[in-house]
């Protein structure tokens, strides 16, 4: 297996794969320059960390990925800086969107896509339970696999469901890169997983490789990595997830 993934900020990170670099949910905006995150507690501005790469650093990449079009994960900044000729894989729904912003090579993946010898498969997820999850719209996470390189699975801002532990018991990716900061909604509503997921998937699927990200940059989300290190030190349970810094390189 031959995969590294060079975590930037919050989800965004650049996986090389098949000696491809895919850009995965690019937030490229300096600290402040976003709004505050809606319907939830705080009305700080974001991103709260700096960018850890210089944009011309996303010169240099081969694909986008987007697990969905929330501001955090794809802002006007990744539109100003990308290269709009480079092809983009997305989630059915995004995909008018995306070519009205610009980008001439829009790949929507209803089931499964090959490119450059990467196959490429979605899985549905849900950002939040009940109303909350008309309110946030849809949200995908992805697969991606080679025989030579094994397997990823971007988990994207999915809550755990009984349809994402399926996913995983079937397939038991070798990496997965899961959204871990415990995100919440007015009234406590939490829309991403939490510590308590990563024990659960560390159990059903005890050879993922658990990245951990989507925390200490956005507002809205409560559990730091600090926290996350806690807990599962608490728990014995260090081996179950690493916790990338920002512009750490993570090699498998």
């Amino acid at each position: 297996m031959s995969i590294s993934i060079q975590h930037i900020r919050n989800a965004t990170s650049v996986l090389t794969v098949n000696g491809k670099k895919i850009l995965i949910d690019p937030m490229l905006s300096d600290v402040g320059e976003l709004p505050p995150v809606p319907f939830t507690r705080t009305l700080r501005r974001n991103p709260l960390t700096p960018l850890p790469v210089p944009l011309h650093f996303f010169e240099n990449i081969d694909a986008i990925l987007l697990t969905h079009r929330h501001f955090d994960h794809l802002d006007k900044k990744a539109f100003s800086v990308l290269n709009k000729r480079i092809p983009v894989f997305c989630q059915p729904e995004d995909q008018a969107f995306l070519q009205k912003a610009g980008f001439f090579h829009v790949n929507a993946i209803y089931d499964s896509y090959e490119w450059c010898e990467i196959q490429m498969k979605r899985v549905k997820g849900q950002h939040a339970l009940g109303v909350a999850a008309k309110l946030l719209g849809p949200v995908s996470g992805f697969i991606l696999s080679t025989p030579a390189d094994g397997s990823i699975y971007i988990v994207g801002d999915c809550i755990y469901t009984s349809e994402i532990e399926a996913v995983f018991r079937e397939y038991q990716p070798d990496i997965a890169i899961v959204n871990t900061p415990r995100a919440q909604m007015l009234l406590g509503t939490i829309i991403t997983m939490t510590a308590e997921d990563i024990v659960r998937i560390a159990h059903i699927s005890p050879t993922t490789r658990i990245v951990a990200v989507h925390m200490d940059a956005i507002s809205h989300c409560t559990f730091k990595r600090e926290h996350l290190q806690s807990f599962l030190k608490a728990r014995s349970l260090e081996h179950a997830a690493i916790v990338p810094y920002d512009g750490e390189v993570i090699s498998f």
